[in-house]
């Protein structure tokens, strides 16, 4: 498989972490994750807030950040979006869109616009009313 897959979810001293998404039914979110200690990468992880989670759509924007669900973009000069996962894709979501119905496909959009990630949902909430 070539595609990286990759999550992140904020953990509860508010940091970020990124790796490997492990769910049950008895427990929260944990996100597995390499850190480098001298030499040697060790295997770590730690509980996350479910809401927070979010997948790595496999894009970057125009900067070369990687975008996931969750994150807020601007789409040419002034359009935002928030990426969400909906109906068996990522989309991007027009401040505009009352539903996750009106979205548009983020292939396209990456293809036929300019688009860079200006913040996330969760911690700037703001952005997208």
């Amino acid at each position: 498989m070539e595609r990286e897959i990759l999550f992140r979810g904020k953990a509860s001293n508010g940091r970020w972490v990124y790796g490997s998404l492990v769910v049950s039914k008895k427990i929260d979110p944990a996100i597995y994750f390499n850190i480098s200690k001298g030499v040697a990468e060790v295997l770590d992880w730690c509980y996350v807030k479910p809401d927070t989670v979010g997948q790595y759509t496999g894009l970057k924007d125009k900067n070369g950040n990687k975008i996931f669900e969750g994150d807020v973009v601007i789409i040419g000069e002034k359009l935002k979006a928030k990426v969400i996962y909906y109906d068996g894709a990522f989309r991007m979501q027009s401040e505009f869109s009352p539903t996750p119905i009106d979205t548009t496909d983020m292939g396209y959009m990456m293809r036929e616009f300019s688009v860079r990630v200006i913040g996330n949902i969760h911690d700037n909430p703001e952005l997208i009313k």
